[in-house]
Protein backbone atom coordinates (compact mmCIF):
# COMPACT_ATOMS: atom_id res chain seq x y z
CA UNK A 1 0.00 0.00 0.00
CA UNK A 2 1.46 3.34 -1.06
CA UNK A 3 2.02 5.87 1.74
CA UNK A 4 -0.51 8.67 1.88
CA UNK A 5 1.05 12.05 1.22
CA UNK A 6 0.40 14.62 3.95
CA UNK A 7 -0.20 18.03 2.43
CA UNK A 8 2.07 20.80 3.63
CA UNK A 9 0.37 23.39 5.77
CA UNK A 10 -0.81 26.39 3.83
CA UNK A 11 0.66 29.83 4.30
CA UNK A 12 -2.54 30.88 6.07
CA UNK A 13 -2.28 27.98 8.51
CA UNK A 14 1.35 28.76 9.23
CA UNK A 15 0.51 32.41 9.84
CA UNK A 16 -2.33 31.44 12.15
CA UNK A 17 -0.07 29.09 14.11
CA UNK A 18 2.54 31.82 14.44
CA UNK A 19 -0.08 34.28 15.69
CA UNK A 20 -1.30 31.73 18.23
CA UNK A 21 2.27 31.22 19.45
CA UNK A 22 2.82 34.97 19.83
CA UNK A 23 -0.45 35.40 21.70
CA UNK A 24 0.31 32.41 23.91
CA UNK A 25 3.53 33.97 25.26
CA UNK A 26 2.59 37.60 24.71
CA UNK A 27 1.83 38.62 28.30
CA UNK A 28 4.95 37.03 29.86
CA UNK A 29 7.10 38.59 27.12
CA UNK A 30 5.55 42.00 27.75
CA UNK A 31 6.09 41.73 31.52
CA UNK A 32 9.69 40.55 31.09
CA UNK A 33 10.59 43.47 28.82
CA UNK A 34 8.77 46.21 30.76
CA UNK A 35 11.79 47.08 32.97
CA UNK A 36 14.07 47.42 29.93
CA UNK A 37 13.58 51.16 29.42
CA UNK A 38 17.13 51.58 28.10
CA UNK A 39 16.12 49.74 24.92
CA UNK A 40 14.43 52.93 23.74
CA UNK A 41 17.94 54.24 23.05
CA UNK A 42 18.69 51.23 20.86
CA UNK A 43 15.43 50.70 18.96
CA UNK A 44 14.05 54.27 19.19
CA UNK A 45 11.08 52.65 20.90
CA UNK A 46 11.09 50.74 24.17
CA UNK A 47 11.28 46.98 23.60
CA UNK A 48 8.18 46.35 25.71
CA UNK A 49 6.15 48.56 23.38
CA UNK A 50 7.50 46.72 20.35
CA UNK A 51 6.50 43.43 21.96
CA UNK A 52 3.08 44.84 22.76
CA UNK A 53 2.57 45.98 19.16
CA UNK A 54 3.53 42.56 17.81
CA UNK A 55 1.18 40.82 20.25
CA UNK A 56 -1.65 43.24 19.47
CA UNK A 57 -1.24 42.66 15.72
CA UNK A 58 -1.22 38.88 16.24
CA UNK A 59 -4.36 39.08 18.37
CA UNK A 60 -6.07 41.34 15.82
CA UNK A 61 -5.26 38.81 13.10
CA UNK A 62 -6.80 36.00 15.14
CA UNK A 63 -9.91 38.15 15.59
CA UNK A 64 -10.16 38.65 11.83
CA UNK A 65 -9.86 34.94 11.03
CA UNK A 66 -12.36 34.01 13.73
CA UNK A 67 -9.96 32.17 16.06
CA UNK A 68 -10.54 34.61 18.93
CA UNK A 69 -13.30 36.92 20.12
CA UNK A 70 -12.85 40.23 21.85
CA UNK A 71 -14.12 40.17 25.44
CA UNK A 72 -14.92 43.31 27.39
CA UNK A 73 -15.38 43.03 31.17
CA UNK A 74 -18.82 44.20 32.18
CA UNK A 75 -18.55 45.94 35.53
CA UNK A 76 -19.27 49.38 36.96
CA UNK A 77 -15.61 50.19 37.48
CA UNK A 78 -14.83 49.50 33.82
CA UNK A 79 -17.60 51.87 32.76
CA UNK A 80 -16.31 54.61 35.06
CA UNK A 81 -12.68 54.29 33.98
CA UNK A 82 -13.88 54.33 30.39
CA UNK A 83 -15.69 57.59 31.12
CA UNK A 84 -12.54 58.99 32.73
CA UNK A 85 -10.49 58.14 29.64
CA UNK A 86 -13.10 59.73 27.38
CA UNK A 87 -13.20 62.90 29.49
CA UNK A 88 -9.39 63.05 29.55
CA UNK A 89 -9.09 62.76 25.78
CA UNK A 90 -11.86 65.28 25.24
CA UNK A 91 -10.13 67.71 27.61
CA UNK A 92 -6.86 67.24 25.76
CA UNK A 93 -8.49 67.71 22.35
CA UNK A 94 -9.99 71.01 23.47
CA UNK A 95 -6.89 72.49 25.10
CA UNK A 96 -4.00 70.78 23.24
CA UNK A 97 -1.37 72.23 25.56
CA UNK A 98 2.19 72.13 24.19
CA UNK A 99 4.03 69.04 25.38
CA UNK A 100 0.84 67.18 26.31
CA UNK A 101 0.90 64.69 23.43
CA UNK A 102 2.62 61.91 25.39
CA UNK A 103 0.08 62.19 28.22
CA UNK A 104 -2.78 61.85 25.74
CA UNK A 105 -1.11 58.85 24.12
CA UNK A 106 -0.65 57.17 27.50
CA UNK A 107 -4.27 57.59 28.60
CA UNK A 108 -5.46 56.34 25.21
CA UNK A 109 -3.10 53.37 24.90
CA UNK A 110 -2.77 51.92 28.40
CA UNK A 111 -6.46 50.97 28.81
CA UNK A 112 -6.01 49.00 25.58
CA UNK A 113 -3.09 47.22 27.27
CA UNK A 114 -5.37 46.23 30.16
CA UNK A 115 -8.01 45.00 27.71
CA UNK A 116 -5.41 42.99 25.79
CA UNK A 117 -4.10 41.38 28.99
CA UNK A 118 -7.67 40.57 30.00
CA UNK A 119 -8.26 38.79 26.68
CA UNK A 120 -4.97 36.90 26.63
CA UNK A 121 -4.91 35.63 30.23
CA UNK A 122 -7.53 32.91 29.98
CA UNK A 123 -6.81 30.55 32.84
CA UNK A 124 -5.03 29.91 36.12
CA UNK A 125 -1.83 28.76 34.42
CA UNK A 126 -1.67 32.01 32.47
CA UNK A 127 -2.13 34.00 35.70
CA UNK A 128 0.64 32.02 37.37
CA UNK A 129 2.99 32.57 34.42
CA UNK A 130 2.36 36.32 34.53
CA UNK A 131 3.17 36.61 38.23
CA UNK A 132 6.22 34.34 38.04
CA UNK A 133 7.56 36.38 35.13
CA UNK A 134 7.25 39.54 37.22
CA UNK A 135 9.05 37.90 40.16
CA UNK A 136 11.90 36.47 38.10
CA UNK A 137 12.42 39.71 36.19
CA UNK A 138 12.57 41.48 39.56
CA UNK A 139 15.24 39.09 40.85
CA UNK A 140 17.35 39.52 37.71
CA UNK A 141 16.93 43.29 37.90
CA UNK A 142 18.10 43.34 41.52
CA UNK A 143 21.14 41.21 40.75
CA UNK A 144 22.03 43.48 37.86
CA UNK A 145 21.59 46.55 40.04
CA UNK A 146 23.90 45.19 42.71
CA UNK A 147 26.52 44.31 40.10
CA UNK A 148 26.41 47.79 38.57
CA UNK A 149 26.63 49.47 41.96
CA UNK A 150 29.67 47.56 43.20
CA UNK A 151 31.48 47.77 39.84
CA UNK A 152 30.61 51.48 39.40
CA UNK A 153 29.23 50.76 35.94
CA UNK A 154 26.01 51.90 34.33
CA UNK A 155 23.83 50.97 31.38
CA UNK A 156 22.05 54.27 30.91
CA UNK A 157 22.35 57.76 32.39
CA UNK A 158 25.16 57.35 34.92
CA UNK A 159 24.56 59.03 38.26
CA UNK A 160 26.53 62.25 38.73
CA UNK A 161 25.91 62.80 42.46
CA UNK A 162 28.84 60.68 43.58
CA UNK A 163 26.60 58.10 45.24
CA UNK A 164 26.25 55.98 42.08
CA UNK A 165 22.50 55.64 42.49
CA UNK A 166 21.27 52.45 40.88
CA UNK A 167 18.86 52.84 38.00
CA UNK A 168 20.04 49.74 36.12
CA UNK A 169 17.73 49.37 33.09
CA UNK A 170 15.56 52.41 33.92
CA UNK A 171 16.22 56.05 33.17
CA UNK A 172 15.62 57.22 36.74
CA UNK A 173 16.62 55.66 40.10
CA UNK A 174 13.22 56.63 41.50
CA UNK A 175 11.50 54.56 38.82
CA UNK A 176 13.87 51.70 39.60
CA UNK A 177 12.86 51.97 43.26
CA UNK A 178 9.18 51.93 42.30
CA UNK A 179 9.69 48.73 40.33
CA UNK A 180 11.52 47.06 43.21
CA UNK A 181 8.75 48.00 45.66
CA UNK A 182 6.18 46.38 43.35
CA UNK A 183 8.28 43.24 42.96
CA UNK A 184 8.77 42.83 46.72
CA UNK A 185 5.05 43.30 47.35
CA UNK A 186 4.32 40.76 44.61
CA UNK A 187 6.74 38.33 46.27
CA UNK A 188 4.99 38.71 49.62
CA UNK A 189 1.56 38.17 48.05
CA UNK A 190 2.55 35.15 45.97
CA UNK A 191 4.25 33.57 48.98
CA UNK A 192 1.10 34.14 51.04
CA UNK A 193 -1.01 32.64 48.24
CA UNK A 194 1.33 29.61 47.95
CA UNK A 195 2.02 30.27 44.28
CA UNK A 196 4.61 27.74 43.18
CA UNK A 197 7.52 27.67 42.90
CA UNK A 198 7.79 29.24 46.33
CA UNK A 199 11.45 30.14 45.84
CA UNK A 200 10.52 32.76 43.25
CA UNK A 201 8.57 34.81 45.78
CA UNK A 202 11.23 34.45 48.46
CA UNK A 203 14.04 35.36 46.07
CA UNK A 204 12.14 38.42 44.83
CA UNK A 205 11.58 39.66 48.38
CA UNK A 206 15.17 39.14 49.54
CA UNK A 207 16.85 40.47 46.40
CA UNK A 208 14.54 43.47 46.07
CA UNK A 209 14.79 44.46 49.74
CA UNK A 210 18.59 44.21 49.63
CA UNK A 211 19.02 46.33 46.48
CA UNK A 212 16.35 48.99 47.04
CA UNK A 213 18.67 51.05 49.31
CA UNK A 214 21.14 51.35 46.43
CA UNK A 215 18.65 53.47 44.46
CA UNK A 216 18.96 56.21 47.13
CA UNK A 217 15.34 57.07 46.37
CA UNK A 218 13.78 59.03 49.25
CA UNK A 219 10.29 58.14 48.07
CA UNK A 220 11.30 54.49 47.82
CA UNK A 221 12.74 54.56 51.33
CA UNK A 222 9.54 56.04 52.74
CA UNK A 223 6.99 53.95 50.83
CA UNK A 224 8.72 50.56 51.00
CA UNK A 225 8.08 49.83 54.70
CA UNK A 226 4.54 51.20 54.45
CA UNK A 227 3.73 49.03 51.44
CA UNK A 228 5.27 45.93 53.01
CA UNK A 229 3.32 46.41 56.25
CA UNK A 230 0.06 46.89 54.31
CA UNK A 231 0.45 43.59 52.49
CA UNK A 232 0.13 41.46 55.66
CA UNK A 233 -3.34 42.43 56.93
CA UNK A 234 -4.79 42.57 53.42
CA UNK A 235 -3.43 39.25 52.12
CA UNK A 236 -5.57 36.13 52.42
CA UNK A 237 -3.00 34.21 54.48
CA UNK A 238 -1.96 36.91 56.94
CA UNK A 239 0.57 34.80 58.81
CA UNK A 240 2.55 33.88 55.72
CA UNK A 241 2.38 37.44 54.43
CA UNK A 242 3.49 38.81 57.81
CA UNK A 243 6.40 36.37 57.96
CA UNK A 244 7.63 37.28 54.50
CA UNK A 245 7.03 40.96 55.18
CA UNK A 246 9.22 40.68 58.28
CA UNK A 247 11.96 39.12 56.15
CA UNK A 248 11.70 42.03 53.70
CA UNK A 249 11.98 44.64 56.46
CA UNK A 250 14.94 42.91 58.15
CA UNK A 251 16.86 42.58 54.87
CA UNK A 252 16.03 46.17 53.92
CA UNK A 253 17.15 47.53 57.31
CA UNK A 254 20.30 45.42 57.29
CA UNK A 255 21.29 46.56 53.79
CA UNK A 256 20.56 50.16 54.76
CA UNK A 257 22.63 50.12 57.94
CA UNK A 258 25.55 48.25 56.40
CA UNK A 259 26.23 51.03 53.90
CA UNK A 260 27.07 54.46 55.42
CA UNK A 261 25.87 56.27 52.28
CA UNK A 262 22.43 54.65 52.35
CA UNK A 263 22.23 55.11 56.12
CA UNK A 264 22.76 58.85 55.77
CA UNK A 265 20.23 59.05 52.95
CA UNK A 266 17.70 57.20 55.08
CA UNK A 267 18.20 59.74 57.85
CA UNK A 268 17.30 62.53 55.41
CA UNK A 269 14.19 60.63 54.29
CA UNK A 270 13.10 60.05 57.87
CA UNK A 271 13.63 63.71 58.63
CA UNK A 272 11.20 64.64 55.88
CA UNK A 273 8.49 62.78 57.75
CA UNK A 274 9.35 63.95 61.26
CA UNK A 275 10.17 67.50 60.22
CA UNK A 276 13.60 67.34 61.87
CA UNK A 277 15.76 67.35 58.76
CA UNK A 278 17.50 70.47 57.58
CA UNK A 279 18.59 68.93 54.29
CA UNK A 280 15.63 67.57 52.44
CA UNK A 281 16.47 68.72 48.99
CA UNK A 282 16.41 67.06 45.63
CA UNK A 283 20.01 65.88 45.58
CA UNK A 284 22.21 64.50 48.34
CA UNK A 285 25.17 66.68 47.44
CA UNK A 286 23.44 69.99 47.04
CA UNK A 287 20.34 69.91 49.25
CA UNK A 288 17.73 72.62 49.03
CA UNK A 289 16.07 74.19 51.99
CA UNK A 290 12.76 72.83 53.12
CA UNK A 291 9.53 74.67 53.70
CA UNK A 292 6.71 73.69 56.01
CA UNK A 293 3.57 72.39 54.37
CA UNK A 294 0.49 70.95 56.10
CA UNK A 295 2.29 70.55 59.39
CA UNK A 296 5.29 68.74 57.96
CA UNK A 297 8.27 69.33 55.70
CA UNK A 298 8.56 68.56 52.03
CA UNK A 299 11.18 69.29 49.40
CA UNK A 300 10.99 72.84 48.14
CA UNK A 301 10.34 71.33 44.72
CA UNK A 302 7.20 69.54 45.92
CA UNK A 303 6.01 72.64 47.76
CA UNK A 304 5.89 75.01 44.82
CA UNK A 305 4.54 72.32 42.50
CA UNK A 306 1.69 71.57 44.89
CA UNK A 307 0.93 75.23 45.48
CA UNK A 308 0.82 75.89 41.74
CA UNK A 309 -1.48 72.92 41.17
CA UNK A 310 -3.87 74.06 43.86
CA UNK A 311 -3.94 77.53 42.31
CA UNK A 312 -4.81 76.01 38.93
CA UNK A 313 -7.65 74.08 40.54
CA UNK A 314 -8.91 77.17 42.35
CA UNK A 315 -9.01 79.11 39.07
CA UNK A 316 -10.53 76.23 37.05
CA UNK A 317 -12.44 74.09 39.58
CA UNK A 318 -14.76 72.29 37.18
CA UNK A 319 -12.56 71.04 34.34
CA UNK A 320 -9.02 72.22 35.19
CA UNK A 321 -6.47 73.68 32.81
CA UNK A 322 -6.74 70.74 30.41
CA UNK A 323 -5.43 67.19 30.43
CA UNK A 324 -1.64 67.16 30.17
CA UNK A 325 -1.50 70.92 30.56
CA UNK A 326 0.05 71.25 34.02
CA UNK A 327 3.61 71.92 32.88
CA UNK A 328 2.59 74.45 30.21
CA UNK A 329 0.34 76.27 32.69
CA UNK A 330 3.15 76.37 35.27
CA UNK A 331 5.57 77.87 32.77
CA UNK A 332 3.08 80.49 31.57
CA UNK A 333 0.10 81.67 33.62
CA UNK A 334 1.48 80.29 36.91
CA UNK A 335 5.20 80.92 36.48
CA UNK A 336 5.11 83.09 39.61
CA UNK A 337 5.23 79.87 41.64
CA UNK A 338 8.54 78.73 40.14
CA UNK A 339 11.51 79.88 42.27
CA UNK A 340 13.83 82.33 40.59
CA UNK A 341 16.81 80.02 40.85
CA UNK A 342 15.63 76.43 41.44
CA UNK A 343 18.30 73.75 41.48
CA UNK A 344 17.35 71.72 39.58
CA UNK A 345 14.35 73.32 37.84
CA UNK A 346 11.41 70.93 38.05
CA UNK A 347 8.21 71.76 36.20
CA UNK A 348 6.38 68.43 36.16
CA UNK A 349 3.87 67.71 38.89
CA UNK A 350 5.08 65.11 41.39
CA UNK A 351 1.72 64.54 43.10
CA UNK A 352 -0.84 62.69 40.98
CA UNK A 353 -3.84 63.81 43.02
CA UNK A 354 -2.81 67.44 42.50
CA UNK A 355 -2.22 66.73 38.81
CA UNK A 356 -5.75 65.45 38.32
CA UNK A 357 -7.28 68.36 40.22
CA UNK A 358 -5.20 70.91 38.31
CA UNK A 359 -5.69 69.43 34.85
CA UNK A 360 -9.20 67.95 35.04
CA UNK A 361 -10.86 69.67 37.97
CA UNK A 362 -13.69 68.11 39.93
CA UNK A 363 -14.99 66.21 36.90
CA UNK A 364 -11.81 64.18 36.44
CA UNK A 365 -11.14 63.85 40.17
CA UNK A 366 -14.62 62.52 40.94
CA UNK A 367 -14.51 60.06 38.06
CA UNK A 368 -11.14 58.64 39.09
CA UNK A 369 -12.08 58.54 42.78
CA UNK A 370 -15.31 56.74 41.82
CA UNK A 371 -13.30 54.22 39.83
CA UNK A 372 -11.06 53.45 42.80
CA UNK A 373 -14.06 53.13 45.11
CA UNK A 374 -15.89 50.77 42.75
CA UNK A 375 -12.73 48.73 42.26
CA UNK A 376 -12.40 48.31 46.03
CA UNK A 377 -16.06 47.32 46.25
CA UNK A 378 -15.58 44.67 43.55
CA UNK A 379 -12.58 43.26 45.44
CA UNK A 380 -14.63 43.03 48.64
CA UNK A 381 -17.47 41.28 46.80
CA UNK A 382 -15.06 38.69 45.43
CA UNK A 383 -13.50 38.17 48.87
CA UNK A 384 -16.89 37.44 50.40
CA UNK A 385 -17.44 34.55 47.98
CA UNK A 386 -14.47 32.69 49.53
CA UNK A 387 -13.73 30.77 46.33
CA UNK A 388 -10.43 29.01 45.62
CA UNK A 389 -9.57 31.71 43.09
CA UNK A 390 -9.69 34.63 45.51
CA UNK A 391 -5.91 34.98 45.75
CA UNK A 392 -5.61 35.75 42.03
CA UNK A 393 -8.09 38.62 42.53
CA UNK A 394 -6.51 39.99 45.70
CA UNK A 395 -2.93 40.09 44.38
CA UNK A 396 -3.39 42.50 41.45
CA UNK A 397 -5.70 44.66 43.53
CA UNK A 398 -3.14 44.99 46.33
CA UNK A 399 -0.21 45.53 43.98
CA UNK A 400 -1.88 48.73 42.81
CA UNK A 401 -1.70 50.21 46.33
CA UNK A 402 2.05 51.05 46.29
CA UNK A 403 1.59 52.46 42.78
CA UNK A 404 -1.06 54.86 44.08
CA UNK A 405 1.04 55.82 47.12
CA UNK A 406 4.24 56.39 45.14
CA UNK A 407 2.36 58.51 42.61
CA UNK A 408 1.70 61.05 45.35
CA UNK A 409 5.47 61.51 45.81
CA UNK A 410 6.90 61.03 42.33
CA UNK A 411 3.92 61.56 40.03
CA UNK A 412 3.03 59.06 37.28
CA UNK A 413 -0.12 57.15 38.14
CA UNK A 414 -2.16 56.52 35.01
CA UNK A 415 1.12 56.67 33.07
CA UNK A 416 2.49 53.60 34.88
CA UNK A 417 2.04 50.45 32.74
CA UNK A 418 2.08 48.21 35.83
CA UNK A 419 -1.20 49.77 37.00
CA UNK A 420 -2.94 48.74 33.78
CA UNK A 421 -1.23 45.34 33.82
CA UNK A 422 -2.61 44.82 37.33
CA UNK A 423 -6.10 45.84 36.17
CA UNK A 424 -5.95 43.40 33.28
CA UNK A 425 -4.90 40.57 35.61
CA UNK A 426 -7.57 41.58 38.13
CA UNK A 427 -10.44 41.35 35.67
CA UNK A 428 -9.02 38.15 34.16
CA UNK A 429 -9.02 36.63 37.65
CA UNK A 430 -12.61 37.75 38.28
CA UNK A 431 -13.66 36.09 35.04
CA UNK A 432 -11.89 32.91 36.14
CA UNK A 433 -13.79 33.04 39.41
CA UNK A 434 -17.03 33.46 37.51
CA UNK A 435 -18.05 36.71 39.18
CA UNK A 436 -17.56 38.86 36.08
CA UNK A 437 -19.78 38.97 33.04
CA UNK A 438 -18.12 39.64 29.70
CA UNK A 439 -19.45 41.04 26.48
CA UNK A 440 -18.13 39.27 23.38
CA UNK A 441 -17.66 41.35 20.27
CA UNK A 442 -17.31 39.69 16.88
Amino acid sequence: MAPVAVPAPSATTQLTNLAELIVRFGVPAFIATLPLEFTSQIFKLQLARIVLLVVAVAFAYLLLVGRRKLDIPMSLSVGVIGAYVAVSLTSWAITRAPGSGNAALDVAAYPVVALLVFNLVRGENALREAWLTLLISGVLFALLGAFLYFTHLSIWRPDLTGLHRVNATFADPNIAARFIVLVVCAGILTFAARVRPTWAGVAAVVAGAAVLPLTFSKSGYLVFPVAVVLMAPLALDRRRAAAMGAVALVVFAGAMVANPATRDRAAVSLGLVTGTTENGGSTPLNPADTEPLAGGRLDTVRTYLIEAGLAMFADHPATGVGFGGYQHALLTAYKRFVPTNPNPQVTLSHTSAITILAEQGLVGALLFASFLGLLAWEVIRSLRRRTAKRSWIVMPALISIPILILSQLEGRMIEVPYLWLALGLFFAARRLEGSLRTAELP
